[in-house]
């Protein structure tokens, strides 16, 4: 299952209408995506060769800038943007600002596999890359009881997040890949395909 996928599942069990995507990559994850009314925030277009011609860039600006002067609500929003945990923290609080009651918060990269794939900055872009962003959403299932958050184990970790409640992780060491490689279960409440799509449809 690839990202989109997960997004796109997502959409059609709750007939999602509006969609944001922060982070064009290539263009492929917003031109995958089947809905109504489509958005795409990216702040730097022409570092991404041809991007501008795959995909159609509703905002050239930064994530927090777009927030900032946003008006729109949406159904589900899809996190890639800048692959650090200070930058997808301020995402995913501003995202929640403007998420639509029953809506969803979709953020990429949440399941690094090696310690080299979640150092910031990347060490080789010719390599896999997540950045540490895992630590932002470990952090949010420590203090945050009035979410509901897991990550389905597709694509280097699919973070989902809705408006809810959840028991809180208790953490009294420093979030190190040791620690997430140890109890990566627990931290992310990692699920597989299979046990994600079985939890959707429940709902």
């Amino acid at each position: 299952m690839e990202r989109y996928d997960v997004i796109q599942t997502i959409i059609n069990k709750t007939k999602a209408e509006y969609y944001l995507e922060i982070g064009a990559g290539g263009g492929i994850n917003f031109n995958e995506i089947k809905c109504n009314k489509k958005f795409l925030v990216e702040p730097f277009p022409k570092l991404l060769s041809g991007l501008e011609d795959k995909v159609k860039i509703t905002h050239k600006l930064t994530s927090d800038d777009f927030f900032k002067q946003n008006k729109e609500t949406f159904d589900v929003i899809f996190l890639d943007g800048l692959h650090t945990a200070d930058q997808i923290s301020k995402d995913i609080i501003n995202s929640l600002d403007v998420l639509n009651e029953g809506g969803y918060i979709i953020c990429h990269d949440m399941n690094p596999t090696s310690e080299l794939m979640q150092r910031n900055p990347p060490l080789n872009l010719n390599m896999p890359w997540t950045g540490d962003v895992w630590k932002s959403f470990v952090k949010l299932k420590s203090n945050r009881k009035d979410l509901s958050m897991f990550v389905v184990d597709a694509c280097f970790g699919c973070g989902v997040i809705s408006k809810g409640n959840q028991k809180l992780l208790k953490i009294k060491e420093e979030l190190t890949y040791e620690l997430l490689e140890k109890n990566r279960k627990e931290l992310l409440d990692l699920l597989s395909v299979d046990e994600f799509l079985s939890r959707i449809n429940k709902k």
